[in-house]
């Protein structure tokens, strides 16, 4: 079955995305390129070992919309014009199962040691905590003064599957637009969420290095042999599995060890394409049965999913009204009413945030409530007909008005500060 939605997953993708570590001086701590600034150096594998592109990685924040971004610097020359309008063509394709490419453009900034020069960055959105699949089932080498990491993910039939029909989607969206993706590999694959891959870096490949020796057809052959290879490395837990060398004792160790369905499919995946014209249309046929599975659970999952934003709708309009009832009654004056605070209206409007905040049982101890005040809440913002019984702390007043008036006398408190705000 699909993963319930996660209620602590946001904040904790908000907190990642907003984390800042230590100030260190140098130029990438008060460095802006194009409208983005506030760079962190992101630590995760460099996908440059994949693709022979020496690049520089880091999170940078947007100017324009404040949201924090993936930003990848390319070590070496500028990208000319032509590829890199090439790699632009990446924005307009669009796929739950691919990191977007938000922008590509060249400038002049630091680098990873500090050195400012012109290079060519991409930005891509940007998954906070997002772990490779290297990392997650191949772990990292160790080096002097570096232990490494242990592989945190184990493989799993469901495991596989997960990687495996995804990335399948991803492909068969992107050969079906009339292009290759070229980054099928552990490095560039990313697990945003613990049931979620992406593949990551899509058109640096194309302005680095431009293949222009290989037709469309086989650049796309070889997408699916990536795939299979790096379905074979996860599911040996091997990174070296699916080498020339190894592959056919790496396949019967997959035949013995997983289903018949998969051990089909990576079959398909590897055939050379001089024995077999196999396309990803032939994949996706293949795997219809699990692809109308995994169909139906991102169906449970999405109803799930708005069950939780009407709840998150719901606090929304609670949090305004709240808000609104702060702002109406906290303000002792305005510049043209130096008497806003002593009005009849926002004498009101207190009592009633008495009721909400000021409870109290008949020995005098706080009654914490969050149903009654959420009750409350909601019949003063739908104006009901229902009176509530109002009571001064104070000087023990006891007012019984409806909430349809609180409502007009809380729209024409707040409708009071909003023309002096325009003034």
């Amino acid at each position: 079955p699909a993963p319930p939605p996660p209620r602590k997953a946001p904040p904790r993708r908000r907190a990642a995305a907003y984390a800042q570590p230590p100030e260190q001086p140098g130029p990438l701590a008060t460095a802006t390129v194009e409208g983005y600034h506030s760079f962190v150096p992101l630590d995760v594998p460099d996908a440059s070992r994949r693709s022979r592109t020496p690049s520089f990685l880091c999170k940078a924040t947007s100017s324009v919309d404040g949201e924090a971004y993936s930003l990848r610097r390319l070590d070496g020359p500028p990208v000319p014009p032509e590829p890199l309008a090439a790699a632009l063509a990446w924005r307009s394709l669009r796929h739950p199962s691919l990191v977007a490419l938000v922008d590509a453009f060249t400038a002049t900034g630091p680098a990873a040691d500090g050195r400012v020069g012109r290079a060519t960055y991409f930005v891509h959105e940007l998954f906070p905590a997002a772990i490779s699949l290297e990392r997650a089932y191949f772990g990292t080498p160790g080096s002097a003064g570096n232990p490494g990491t242990p592989p945190s993910m184990t493989p799993t039939e469901d495991g596989l599957w997960d990687i495996a029909l995804p990335l399948l989607s991803a492909i068969h969206a992107v050969h079906s637009a009339g292009a290759a993706l070229r980054i099928v590999d552990p490095a560039h694959v990313l697990f945003t969420d613990p049931h979620t891959v992406r593949l990551s870096s899509i058109g640096v490949l194309d302005a680095a290095r431009p293949e222009r020796n290989l037709p469309l057809p086989a650049l796309q052959s070889e997408d699916l042999q990536a795939l299979g290879r790096l379905l074979v490395s996860v599911a040996c837990q091997n990174a070296g599995a699916a080498a020339p060398t190894s592959l056919r004792r790496s396949l019967s160790f997959v035949h013995a060890s997983y289903s018949a369905d998969l051990s089909r499919l990576l079959m398909l995946l590897l055939s050379p394409p001089e024995a077999a014209h196999a396309s990803v249309h032939d994949a996706v046929a293949l795997v219809s049965g699990r692809l109308m599975t995994r169909l139906a659970q991102g169906a449970g999952y999405a109803d799930a999913l708005r069950t939780e934003l009407s709840k998150e709708q719901e606090n929304g309009r609670l949090l305004r009204l709240v808000l609104k009832l702060g702002l109406a009654t906290s303000r002792p004056s305005l510049p043209a009413n130096e008497s806003y605070g002593d009005h009849p209206d926002r004498y009101l409007l207190r009592l009633f945030q008495d009721l909400l905040y000021g409870s109290s049982d008949e020995e005098g101890r706080p009654l914490i409530s969050f149903a009654q005040a959420v009750h409350a809440l909601n019949k003063l913002d739908l104006g009901h007909d229902g009176r509530a019984l109002l009571t001064g702390r104070e000087d023990g007043a006891m007012v019984l008005v409806s909430y349809h008036e609180l409502k007009q006398v809380l729209e024409r408190s707040f409708g009071e500060i909003a023309a002096a705000a325009e003034q």
